[in-house]
């Protein structure tokens, strides 16, 4: 009797697809959405890409900049485009550090599941902080002109989380791609 061998999960294929689809929506995002608030704010950066993080007044300023139609413009399309981005990267994410630990990729044995864990956690952090950030734009657009510091501080707070799980993310991604195409070219010769 035979028995066929079981495909490793995540498939490879699927990695590589939800990577095209969160490349896809981040490069709209990236060089549509938020270079046109950008413009609707006269050159002021948009809550999203300031990875320092911002305060009461700077989130004053921007809202005000913005005017009803760049408020309602970050509701939607960027706020919208930008719900669907953070679930498709960290899917993405996780599978991806799940595919590069699974036995023979960046070691001959199994990478402990500790680790493993602590290493999927990073684009479920990623995931939380981006919808937390969202949620707290949403509410201060909504709520514009009443704005409560304590709303900016919450939201800055998560932007500036979102960014250090982001470059964890991505620094974890290229180490153990590295070790794995290293690996493998070694392997070979």
């Amino acid at each position: 009797m035979t028995s066929a061998k079981a495909a490793p999960f995540p498939p490879g294929r699927l990695v590589v697809a939800l990577l095209i689809l969160s490349a896809a929506l981040w490069l709209v995002l990236a060089f549509v959405t938020v270079p046109r608030l950008e413009q609707l704010a006269g050159g002021l950066a948009p809550f999203d890409v300031r990875p320092r993080g911002y305060g009461y007044v700077e989130a004053r300023t921007l809202l005000k900049a913005l005017d009803e139609e760049g408020r309602a413009y970050y509701l939607n399309p960027e706020l919208v485009l930008d719900s669907f981005f953070p679930p498709l990267y960290a899917a993405f994410g996780v599978l991806a550090l799940w595919w590069l630990t699974m036995p023979g990729r960046v070691c001959d044995g199994a990478v402990p599941i500790g680790w493993r864990v602590t290493l999927v956690a990073l684009p479920v952090a990623e995931l939380v902080f981006d919808g937390a950030e969202n949620i707290c734009i949403a509410t201060m657009i909504w709520r514009w002109p009443d704005l409560s510091g304590r709303l900016v501080h919450i939201a800055s707070l998560a932007t500036q989380l979102k960014y250090v799980a982001v470059a964890l993310t991505l620094g974890s991604l290229v180490v153990l791609s590295a070790i794995s195409v290293w690996r493998a070219i070694a392997q070979k010769n």
